[in-house]
């Protein structure tokens, strides 16, 4: 589900900073667990939770998609609310309502090309109504994760930039320096001794293509009768 996105590392310093979103989000909302989860399938991984000894979904834990709450909110790419698992046909029986966890309120978490990183959720042991100011937070929250998403996806960006730079600054630097050359023929010796036409070194050490043709001084020497401008036999 992560399309281009799959595979990219969260840098240290935003991983610090999502801690401290679901330790602080947890103590405003006085729910046991506030969780930042990755989609990893067939898996879900507790990316970041708040450190409580309540919370029964420390960071780290690993989970089968099907049946979790977070699975359809990412699918479905929209807020899921469950007040009591309980007392909710499509839940009751599910694995997360048997494990007693019977409240959730969580939204997708998206990367900028559309694609799933996750979700953000709170979740609770007992039945909870939820409310204005639980779904405010979550969507502020959420929409300051994706933003470090995005960042996160700038920066790798730029990073694959550099290295396709630094690789083409390393081809340039291969034209420098003292080049052999043979004072007849005009090919050139590369780094291996072997001689070969100037064109071909050029062009494998750069992105430069030839196309041929004479100058003035070489179109007099082999075609004496041509105008030296190119537009007409002389004499014409």
């Amino acid at each position: 589900m992560q399309g281009e996105a799959e595979g990219l590392v969260i840098p240290a310093d935003i991983v610090d900073v999502w801690q401290q979103l679901v330790d602080c989000m947890a103590d405003t909302l006085s729910v046991p667990s506030v969780m930042i989860n990755r989609l990893e399938p067939p898996e879900l991984e507790v990316f970041r939770s708040n450190v409580s000894a309540e919370n029964p979904f420390p960071s780290g834990t690993r989970m089968q998609l099907a049946g979790v709450y977070c699975a359809t909110a990412a699918m479905k790419r929209q807020k899921l609310m469950v007040s009591d698992a309980r007392a909710d046909p499509e839940w009751a029986d599910s694995p997360t309502a048997e494990a007693g966890i019977y409240a959730y309120l969580g939204y997708p978490l998206l990367w900028p090309d559309g694609e799933v990183f996750g979700t953000i959720c709170a979740v609770d042991t007992k039945a909870n109504k939820w409310g204005r100011k639980y779904e405010k937070l979550l969507q502020t929250f959420k929409n300051v994760i994706e933003m470090h998403l995005m960042l996160v996806n700038t920066l790798h960006a730029l990073d694959d930039k550099n290295t396709e730079l630094v690789h083409t600054l390393a081809e340039v630097k291969t034209l420098r320096g003292l080049l052999p050359i043979c004072a007849s023929c005009k090919k050139v010796r590369d780094d291996e001794g072997y001689w070969q036409q100037i064109e071909s070194y050029v062009r494998e050490r750069s992105h430069v293509e030839f196309s041929h043709g004479l100058c003035p001084e070489c179109a007099k020497k082999l075609y004496p009768g041509l105008d030296v401008e190119g537009q007409a036999p002389a004499g014409r």
